[in-house]
């Protein structure tokens, strides 16, 4: 597993400084002196870049170590450079790894640093560098996901990482479990380390009603042309599909009625109890209600995707649809999210489906 550290790898703060005798905190240049709190936010855009904020965040718990962080700041004043090309130069390395984990072409840009003196319960000095990171995060018309850039990510007890998006998106699947999550962000907390393929964020675009983007697309005539006739047609074949049906079992009874000379054996209907419609005609939900009843009333989220061919997105929303509306409820099984229908007795194992699903 590939592990960062977001202190030891990203920025120790001494560690950047000028290498001049006395540079740094009270003359402790090039030693490993952490910052106290680092928090990590990675604003991200809807063309995939994200905006980087890192503050490093150092207690100045008496008169000596503020005027060493005062110190600091007309250093990194007055050699701006040297900061912002030390530190583009140790995110560049990071950068290339997420490159080769992903494939996708990144860089990183508009690197800027600056200084301030907090007082937050108690006194901070503040380091906060500033960057762009172009190809963050993978998009397409509809979803941005986020989080293999720097997968394997490692947070140390005193580090945070949020990841926001833009405000017409919304939050479709999150993992591992953020420990907070809000309309437009979510953030973890150390210490903690992410598995291979986490951090994962992904949100989708809900901002664009469905005419607007066939419309401008120039679509909304193939779906007119094509895609309706076919759904007409296929409401038509069910439609006489059923209705041969109920005329042979009329004749059938009727056949019976006349050899015995009684009247046609009253039916309480034309429809076979145990058929479904076909699946074409259910709707996402009550696919996946169907999905469930096969399955004793539970199921594994992943495999409803699975079997139904939905993205991983698309079967969130649905199932978010239906637990809101109190059809089923889900619960956790290590990594798992597991459906069930209501009152679904829960002390057996979860079917997982065949191996290949």
């Amino acid at each position: 597993m590939r592990q960062v550290s977001a202190v030891a790898v990203v920025l120790v703060l001494a560690a950047l400084a000028p290498t001049a005798a006395g540079a740094g905190f009270g003359g402790l240049s090039q030693q490993s002196v952490d910052a106290d709190v680092v928090v990590m936010t990675a604003d991200i855009a809807a063309n995939g870049d994200a905006v980087w904020t890192i503050d490093y965040r150092v207690r100045l718990a008496d008169d000596s170590e503020e005027q060493a962080f005062e110190e600091l700041q007309a250093d990194i004043r007055a050699n701006e450079s040297v900061y912002t090309d030390r530190f583009r130069d140790r995110m560049t390395t990071t950068v290339r790894v997420g490159e080769d984990a992903t494939g996708r072409e990144m860089a990183i840009d508009d690197v800027a640093v600056e200084t301030a003196q907090e007082s937050v319960g108690q006194s901070y000095g503040v380091v906060t560098y500033e960057f762009r990171w172009t190809n963050f995060a993978a998009v397409n018309d509809t979803n941005i996901r986020a989080g293999d850039a720097v997968a394997g990510l490692y947070l140390d007890r005193n580090t945070s990482l949020t990841m926001r998006w833009p405000a017409e998106y919304r939050s479709a699947n999150v993992r591992p479990s953020p420990d907070e999550e809000r309309d437009r962000s979510v953030t973890w907390r150390g210490r903690q380390s992410f598995g291979d393929d986490e951090p994962s964020v992904v949100v989708t675009n809900e901002s664009q009603p469905f005419q607007d983007d066939v419309m401008q697309t120039g679509v909304w005539p193939l779906v007119l042309g094509v895609l309706l006739p076919l759904l007409v047609l296929a409401a038509l074949g069910y439609a006489v599909h059923r209705y041969v049906r109920a005329d042979d079992s009329d004749s059938a009874a009727g056949g019976t009625a006349g050899e015995s000379g009684g009247e046609p054996a009253a039916t309480d209907g034309d429809s076979d109890p145990d058929e479904s419609p076909p699946a074409e005609l259910l709707s996402n939900e009550e696919q996946v209600l169907k999905l469930l009843r096969e399955n004793g009333g539970r199921i594994k989220q992943q495999r409803v995707a699975s079997e139904l061919d939905w993205t991983a997105a698309k079967t969130s929303q649905v199932i978010g649809g239906l637990r809101e509306d109190d059809d089923v409820e889900t619960f956790r099984i290590g990594r798992e999210n597991v459906v069930t229908l209501p009152d679904t007795d829960l002390t057996d194992d979860v079917d997982d489906g065949p191996e290949d699903q």
